[in-house]
């Protein structure tokens, strides 16, 4: 099997068997594969553990990639979920998406937060992303998926997945773990935990899960 990436400066590099976004990067230097947050293949910006299976386009995404901002902001909404969850092991977690100026987590929570919460948070944020922690994609069947989360009393997740069989027709579904946490979720993440360099959280609000 002969592989052909084209680069986004129209060179084009031959493998003999597909290989990863970051093996790409690696062959092509030490740095660009340090710096390297995702890969883009034909247009997708996915994780650069990504299997390039097929001739293809590809783009290296590093850190000084404007549009490295979404995929660290993503995975600094799990970071935060994940450090929530260690202090308040009783919160239950939703959706942690990337909005313009940054990101949040919705939660399910038996407590009020109060904006001194916040700090607690961040240290513990702080400590996650020293932990240097591996983020790991795997792929589960749903019916693994729903089990699991299930028992660990998050609802949100069964009904998210619920939604996705019935309205997708979905048979698995991605699961990020870091460190011992992990969470429903399509990414794309940055590899590791340390790639969060600098965060500040700033507000609490009320919110209305799926309200119709």
């Amino acid at each position: 099997m002969s592989l052909s990436i084209t680069l986004p400066d129209n060179s084009v590099k031959k493998f003999e068997q597909p290989i990863t976004i970051s093996e790409l990067a690696a062959s092509i230097g030490a740095g660009l594969a340090k710096s390297a947050v995702a890969g883009k293949i034909n247009g997708e910006i996915v994780d650069i553990r990504t299997l390039i299976e097929k001739d293809s386009k590809v783009e290296i995404i590093t850190i000084q990639n404007p549009e490295s901002v979404k995929v660290i902001r993503h995975s600094a909404a799990h970071i935060m979920a994940q450090a929530i969850q260690k202090l308040w092991p009783e919160v239950k977690i939703t959706i942690g998406p990337v909005i313009d100026n940054g990101f949040f987590y919705d939660l399910d929570s038996p407590r009020t937060f109060v904006p001194e919460d916040l700090e607690k948070i961040e240290s513990q944020m702080q400590k996650i992303a020293e932990a240097d922690y591996e983020i790991k994609k795997e792929i589960w069947p749903v019916n693994k998926a729903i089990e699991t989360f299930k028992k660990m009393g998050e609802r949100f997740k069964v009904e998210i997945i619920e939604d996705l069989v019935k309205k997708e027709n979905v048979k698995e579904v991605s699961i990020y773990h870091q460190g011992d946490w992990f969470d429903l979720c399509r990414g794309p993440h940055v590899p590791r935990t340390s790639f969060l360099k600098a965060f500040k959280l700033t507000s609490i609000a009320g919110a209305y899960w799926r309200r119709r």
